[in-house]
């Protein structure tokens, strides 16, 4: 038994048909004339008939008038050429022996061609005008109406323009609403999935260039790509979007041209949405366009859903607007993709053009303005010149090494790490004097939001993108890492000295020439794996700069733990910490990392009550190690001497039988020496934190940050699980007895560790 549902389905397909038929009689057009294709000089006239006809269409040109005729026919598509751009015609269809026209004095029936560069126009934009579950087309009269108030210059449809494309007499319904409209504003389309119905639709006999489904046009210098993404969710084959797809490797070519190039703005419109946050966007489509929306600058993008929303990433506006008919749809929003406007409102988009601004307005069926916002020009080749010019100038920090000697110019990215500190303080300047040479070092610290890019920029000039971080740019060469900058770097002094003005003449201007880099930050987040996240975090948390951590973890269970559920608590809560405080650095990384770096004042005390903490430690490990030589095991107990380890351990105890104050204490502790340990960080760590601010990489971004801390407190969670449960003074006594010779050696290595780490943060500090 059909449902109620199918029911009003079937009274409302009867009454379109009662009225398609009413309409081709009174009228004689199956379909009315509607105009698409405009250019500055051109346009298609097409009208669809129920019986064969001849046809010709009359346009005037003032008192001039010129006949272009078409072939006997039930669909017609009449090419009118030899326009003016920016200029009105009065036309008129005539067909058969004229039983057939519209009205020779009708002035409704009006072409206006494209505008030439720089002149006032404006345009219209909506999706989903079918009836849909409201089994009306009252929203869709209602949207037209208003629309017809502004008289725009065309409009582009986003979309699902009917229920069932398979269906003949829906597209006849979707025309007659439209009629008012059509004839003299043309129709930009592009498909929806109701529109294709799986290859069954009729598209293509009411659009003929939707057949290809993707094609382009310009006015008044604007430049709009129509994309056939109607199904990218599902039942649309993922090839149509592949990189190598024909769909995307036309749209890269087109935005690759001089004129998109320079084009004011650049304009996309689809059926599936790219972004939306109470909505359903498409996972396929931010992984194959974003990038070239970035890439090549596109300003505004259009897409359809049940609603209107707004939103921005990467300075590409995204509208989603799809209230013109259909049923309204209100979902719960995407955190991590927070919209900037939005109503669930039925609605068109207004959008006047000029020569300073493109406006777009969002208007609902009553007239109410529910959004409005504008865009200004931007010059790609000039804007991105001078964003990386004026981002070099702002972040570079000149330094000179032996000043009035023969220069030689390098460029150094590096972090806040021990070597790239050592680089700067002891290896560059020892070299400027041991050679007799200048050193002028244009420096960028990468915890500097910026400069990440400007890494990139450098790689494309010297054409190496795979150094690690420190990395020296000199001569024609990058150097990447410690023993690779250490041996370039001898290597270039010398070249240099042999002959600096042939060594000039060949050298790479730093930002000579700009780059796009938008894309190698994507492809530098994008080459990692998993596997290579994982290793990269557990590598940097057991390198040296990670010791400190590990010295306070053994020593503060040594203080605290006179049970092993102490031991837990304090062991699990302070990793605990850790792993937090990390976490929460990287997905801030370049606030955090700048109120640090940035703060001359903060960096010393930093590195003071580090210094201070270690040389502490290491003094008590040192005596621990020669009591164990002298076989005094039980008296193992990292503690300060006499009574002042006596009060100390008393209040310690005292202060730990609270479980709340300890917990409190440990968790506090684990922040402190996690803020200090901030340089335990390598190469792979900065597109993660990089790609966070990114909508569209976020969420993978944050696992990959998850996952690398997780790994980075692995080493952390190994001697917390071997202090608790086992190693114990008895145990530490039986072992040492056993393999004297093994502890004497892993006692001196630990012991010349801790005395370079010493000496280390002393001249860091220095």
């Amino acid at each position: 038994m059909a449902s109620f549902k199918q029911i009003k389905k079937i009274l409302f397909t009867l009454i379109m048909v009662a009225g398609y038929q009413g309409f081709a009689e009174e009228t004689g057009f199956l379909i009315n004339p509607y105009l698409l294709d405009i250019t500055e000089t051109s346009v298609v006239v097409a009208f669809h008939l129920a019986e064969p006809m001849e046809a010709r269409v009359k346009v005037w040109d003032n008192a001039e008038e010129k006949l272009f005729f078409s072939e006997k026919g039930v669909s017609h598509f009449v090419t009118i050429t030899g326009l003016k751009p920016g200029r009105s015609y009065h036309y008129q269809v005539v067909c058969g022996d004229a039983l057939i026209q519209t009205g020779a004095e009708d002035s409704s029936y009006q072409i206006k061609t494209a505008c030439l560069p720089g002149e006032s126009f404006s345009f219209v934009v909506f999706g989903d005008p079918r009836p849909g579950d409201t089994m009306t087309s009252l929203n869709h009269r209602r949207i037209i109406e208003q629309i017809a108030l502004y008289e725009p210059n065309f409009l582009l449809v986003l979309g699902d323009m009917v229920d069932d494309g398979s269906v003949v007499q829906e597209w006849v319904n979707f025309f007659q609403v439209e009629n008012q409209l059509l004839r003299s504003s043309a129709i930009f389309p592009v498909l929806g999935d109701n529109d294709y119905v799986l290859g069954k639709g009729h598209y293509a006999r009411f659009f003929p260039k939707l057949q290809k489904g993707y094609y382009s046009f310009q006015w008044g210098g604007i430049q709009f790509y129509g994309l056939n993404a109607w199904g990218t969710r599902a039942g649309q084959e993922i090839s149509e979007f592949n990189q190598d797809s024909p769909q995307v490797e036309w749209l890269v070519s087109q935005l690759q041209t001089e004129v998109a190039i320079n084009a004011p703005f650049r304009v996309v419109f689809l059926h599936d949405p790219v972004y939306i946050s109470r909505g359903r966007s498409s996972d396929l489509l931010r992984e194959t366009l974003v990038p070239v929306f970035k890439r090549y600058r596109v300003d505004l993008v259009f897409a359809s859903w049940h609603l209107y929303e707004r939103s921005q990433s990467n300075n590409t506006s995204y509208i989603i607007s799809g209230g013109a008919g259909a049923e309204l749809i209100w979902m719960n929003p995407n955190p991590s993709y927070p919209s900037q406007a939005e109503a669930r409102e039925y609605h068109f988009c207004r959008v006047n053009v000029n020569a300073n601004a493109l406006t777009i307005r969002s208007i609902s069926t009553d007239g109410t303005v529910l959004d409005t916002f504008s865009l200004s020009p931007r010059s790609q080749d000039k804007q991105q010149e001078k964003s990386v010019l004026d981002n070099a100038k702002r972040l570079k920090k000149d330094l000179v090494f032996n000043a009035g000697q023969e220069e030689l110019p390098l460029i150094l990215f590096s972090y806040d790490c021990q070597f790239c500190k050592l680089l700067l303080k002891e290896v560059l300047p020892r070299k400027a004097l041991e050679e007799g040479i200048t050193l002028r070092v244009s420096y960028f610290d990468l915890a500097k939001e910026g400069s990440y890019d400007l890494f990139l920029n450098a790689g494309m000039e010297f054409g190496r993108q795979d150094s690690d971080v420190p990395a020296i740019f000199i001569g024609v060469s990058v150097y990447g890492g410690e023993e690779e900058v250490l041996r370039g770097l001898e290597n270039e002094i010398m070249d240099f000295k042999i002959s600096p003005d042939m060594y000039y003449a060949k050298s790479v201007s730093a930002f000579g020439e700009v780059h796009n880099t938008d894309m190698l930050g994507e492809e530098a987040f994008s080459g990692l794996t998993l596997g290579l996240v994982f290793g990269a975090g557990f590598l940097d948390g057991i390198n040296p700069c990670a010791f400190t951590t590990m010295i306070f973890l053994i020593s503060y269970l040594s203080v605290v733990g006179a049970t092993r559920n102490r031991m837990l608590l304090t062991g699990g809560i302070f990793t605990l910490s850790v792993f937090l405080t990390y976490f929460v650095i990287g997905l801030s990384y370049f606030g955090i990392a700048r109120l640090i770096m940035e703060n001359n004042g903060v960096t010393l005390v930093i590195n003071g009550i580090l210094l201070i903490f270690v040389l502490v430690l290491a003094v008590l490990s040192l005596m621990d190690y020669f009591k164990c030589r002298q076989g005094k095991i039980k008296e193992m107990v990292l503690k300060l001497p006499g009574k002042l380890s006596e009060k100390i351990k008393t209040h310690i105890r005292r202060f730990a039988r609270h479980s709340v104050a300890l917990a409190g204490a440990t968790f506090l502790l684990g922040i402190v020496i996690s803020g200090m340990e901030l340089t335990c960080t390598g190469q792979v760590y900065i597109p993660i934190v990089t790609m966070i601010s990114e909508p569209q990489h976020r969420a993978m971004a944050v696992f990959y940050l998850l996952l690398y801390n997780l790994a980075f407190i692995i080493p952390l969670i190994v001697i917390f699980l071997l202090a608790t449960f086992g190693v114990t003074s008895r145990n530490l006594e039986i072992f040492f007895k056993k393999h004297v010779a093994s502890v004497k050696l892993a006692f001196s290595a630990l012991f010349a560790v801790m005395a370079l780490v010493i000496v280390w943060n002393i001249r860091l500090l220095l």
